[in-house]
């Protein structure tokens, strides 16, 4: 499976995003992605963990706060210093205006940059077999289900689908039906596909990082917004609390984490803008959280550790040691 695949499916905090008109999606999955770099040599690797609170929803929709709750715990044997850091994956289908692009095809595909458009349950729509309805059928393909419902008075709307592993993917075909007979026959059968547009990453601690002033959004779309909690300064340097460095990219404590103490929380929740359109059908996207932890010493902070970390960050944990 390509990269690109692969970032259709997955995320750490990881949030995919999708409109209300096309069914229900889940484009959620929780992994933990940790990089622990230890500049001392007595912390053991694991000493400090990624911990979380969050519940994969069954279907994301625009103006809805996923609560995702993000701290670090340390299980180290001695106190510790942590920064925190994101990396960010973003993937949406090609647009055409407002809404997504849809390939037509004679045949399925197994092209790994197309995705199969889904389908509504027209059943629950009161569509039925043709049959039901007293009508014969001719040229529907194996393996695809046409489905119909009388609207009014000797007219008839159809509709096509085919299934596959339980879900419905639409289709498009030209429907005509011969009252005289009875008969609907069906051409031009078509396979509905969107497609993988450009993918983007973005590493906070690499430049140019994020600005102060935008932490509260994805570095890669502003319709995807971060919920901080009340523990994280923009740029403010406070006792016990977070603050973002915009000239790396990072969040540091300002303090020091006793042998399994966790951290103040540093997210709460991840919203997708209500005002997201169409084009966010589908869409995937990964946020990863990563951590470094260094011995609560001023001799690691001050002997590079924490490489790039500002004068006045630096002096302020030293002095929470």
């Amino acid at each position: 499976m390509n990269s690109k695949k692969k970032k259709a499916v997955g995320l750490s905090l990881i949030m995919v995003v999708v409109l209300i008109l096309i069914g229900t999606f889940a484009w959620f999955t929780s992994t933990d992605n940790v990089t622990n770099k230890f500049k001392t040599g007595s912390l053991p690797d694991g000493s400090v963990k990624i911990v979380e609170d969050f519940e994969e929803p069954d279907g994301w929709e625009p103006g809805q706060e996923v609560k995702k709750e993000v701290g670090v715990l340390s299980n180290s044997d001695t106190d510790v210093v942590v920064r925190l850091s994101f990396k960010e994956a973003l993937q949406k289908m090609e647009a055409d205006g407002n809404s997504l692009k849809q390939y037509a095809f004679d045949s399925e595909q197994t092209d790994e940059d197309l995705i199969p458009v889904p389908s509504i349950d027209f059943s629950s729509n009161g569509y039925s077999d043709p049959a039901t309805l007293g009508l014969t059928v001719n040229g529907v393909p194996s393996g695809v289900t046409i489905v119909g419902k009388q609207v009014f008075t000797n007219k008839y709307e159809f509709a096509l689908y085919h299934e596959v592993s339980g879900k419905l993917y639409k289709m498009d075909a030209d429907f005509a039906y011969d009252l005289s007979t009875q008969t609907v026959t069906v051409t031009n059968v078509k396979y509905l596909y969107y497609k993988l547009g450009t993918s983007s990453n973005k590493d906070w601690a690499v430049a140019p990082h994020p600005l102060a002033t935008a932490i509260t959004k994805s570095a890669l779309d502003d319709k995807i917004l971060l919920g901080y909690s009340s523990d994280v300064e923009q740029s403010t340097v406070t006792a016990n609390k977070w603050v973002y460095d915009a000239d790396g990219g990072w969040f540091y404590y300002i303090g020091t984490l006793s042998p399994g103490e966790r951290s103040p929380l540093i997210l709460t929740s991840v919203t997708l803008d209500g005002s997201a359109n169409n084009t966010y059908q589908l869409m995937d996207y990964e946020l990863d959280v990563r951590i470094e932890a260094l011995q609560a010493t001023e001799e690691a902070i001050d002997g590079g550790g924490f490489p790039g970390i500002p004068t006045n960050i630096a002096n302020a944990i030293k002095a929470a040691l």
